[in-house]
């Protein structure tokens, strides 16, 4: 008798035991596929979602802060020896170590205009760019495609106009 005809003859008379240990293989097996395949899925979708987000990436001009406390207590800060961003700066962005990973570079020029002596927040930004960044914005009307045209944010529009769109 050969080692393979004593292991068919034990697999005939336990044939429950034969059972049992197959279904547990092959449910084992499929659970391993499973998470994998639930793992992959996963990180795909969370990588989208993140793609989505847009910038990670902050650049600001360089300034020396001052922070005032009196007693333990924080009483704000003073910004000194303050430098500014260029429009010429831009392109030195695609210049850094990591340019790779830039997909988009949406530069931002931030302030506060008085309009009908009410004062509301202003950014200008290049629309191109910034609506492939934001791309969760629901414009309602046209997209600004010139220097001067502006995008009125549902709030100002309300408070200015009285109405939106």
């Amino acid at each position: 008798m050969k080692l393979k005809d004593i292991s068919i003859n034990n697999l005939r008379r336990r044939k429950g035991k034969v059972f049992f240990l197959i279904l547990g293989l092959t449910i084992g097996i499929t659970t391993v596929v499973s998470l994998i395949s639930i793992t992959r899925m996963m990180n795909e979708d969370i990588s989208k979602k993140l793609d989505a987000f847009g910038a990670n990436i902050l650049i600001l001009p360089r300034s020396e802060d001052l922070s005032l406390s009196y007693g333990g207590m924080g009483i704000g800060g003073v910004a000194i020896d303050t430098q500014t961003l260029r429009e010429l700066d831009v392109p030195k962005i695609h210049q850094i170590e990591v340019r790779e990973n830039i997909s988009t570079v949406s530069p931002k020029l931030i302030g506060v205009a008085e309009i009908e002596g009410k004062k509301v927040p202003l950014m200008g930004v290049r629309f191109e760019e910034e609506l492939r960044l934001k791309k969760w914005w629901n414009v309602h009307g046209t997209v600004p495609k010139n220097r001067d045209e502006v995008l009125v944010g549902n709030e100002v529009a309300v408070r200015l106009f009285k109405s939106t769109g």
